[in-house]
């Protein structure tokens, strides 16, 4: 059955892209995590749009686990992942270093919500923070925690990168002398794929992350 749904999903996706819509040549299929669709991969897709304009563009915006499968199944040209498997044929890159850090709404501390960010951040976390591993919120999502957060008070551990313009602000501030997590990106992408094409899809994604270092949505619930 496990076989079946993977020559499905090949199937389906081979069915989608013929025939290639007209002036197109070739087909870019691009995968990435759910919380890092908007901005980076949002803004991904307009730069590889705009610098190669003789692709047709697939995104596709699952968990990490289900765009590595698609990868090892052909489906995928390559995805952006937290936490990538090492398996053979596949390339991993490490594209970028953040951190997670425990931010609070200014003036409104309480009530602490437990953003899962996977499972190294969860047994990272619950070591050092034991006390708080237990929390009575949480989310699966970073975005929709700093959401709630900004409407409803409370800390939480969230990307710099995310907070960074609500930190300049003053409308959130650093928990004093919380541990700081590392949680880096991956470009993952198969060795029998690779091309000219997909080389320079990855060199605009690198400048797309080394041009833009504030990807808060600059949201601001006060407003």
């Amino acid at each position: 059955m496990v076989y079946a749904n993977q020559l499905v999903q090949t199937w389906e996706a081979a069915r989608r892209d013929l025939p290639l819509p007209e002036g197109y040549h070739d087909v870019l299929h691009i995968g990435g995590e759910v919380s890092l669709c908007n901005p980076l991969m949002l803004s991904w897709a307009g730069e590889l749009r705009e610098k190669i304009p003789s692709h047709a563009l697939r995104m596709e915006i699952r968990d990490g686990e289900n765009l590595l499968r698609q990868l090892e199944l052909g489906v995928l040209d390559a995805a952006l992942v937290y936490q990538p498997e090492y398996w053979p044929g596949l390339q991993v890159e490490q594209v970028l270093e953040e951190k997670l850090v425990q931010v609070q709404l200014a003036g409104r501390p309480d009530p602490y919500v437990y953003i899962d960010w996977g499972q190294d951040f969860r047994r990272q976390h619950d070591a050092a923070l034991p006390e708080k591993a237990k929390a009575a919120l949480s989310f699966n999502l970073g975005p929709l925690g700093l959401q709630y957060i900004l409407e409803n008070g409370g800390s939480g551990y969230f990307r710099t990168r995310v907070v960074q313009s609500y930190l300049e602000s003053g409308l959130l501030e650093p928990v004093p002398k919380a541990p700081e997590f590392s949680y880096p990106t991956y470009l993952v992408y198969s060795r029998d794929r690779d091309s000219a094409t997909l080389q320079r899809a990855f060199d605009l994604l690198r400048e797309v992350i080394q041009s833009d270092d504030d990807w808060s949505q600059r949201w601001n619930p006060l407003t």
